[in-house]
């Protein structure tokens, strides 16, 4: 139930952040430093999903 929680709770912030880095991306260049920072941010959200999703799915052989 912990993961399910973990899961709906890097949604939300996969989805604020990635807002977040449209809003940037719209008044900086995208090689600008906030943009990449927030960018680098997102990716960090995604493999920690990716990553709970891969560990909840059983083995299988």
């Amino acid at each position: 139930m912990v993961a399910v929680h973990a899961t709906v709770h890097l949604q939300e912030a996969i989805e604020r952040k990635r807002e977040e880095m449209i809003r940037l991306s719209s008044s900086n260049h995208l090689q600008s430093k906030e943009v990449i920072d927030v960018s680098t941010s997102l990716d960090s959200l995604i493999n920690q999903y990716l990553y709970l999703q891969i560990k909840r799915k059983p083995a299988t052989t």
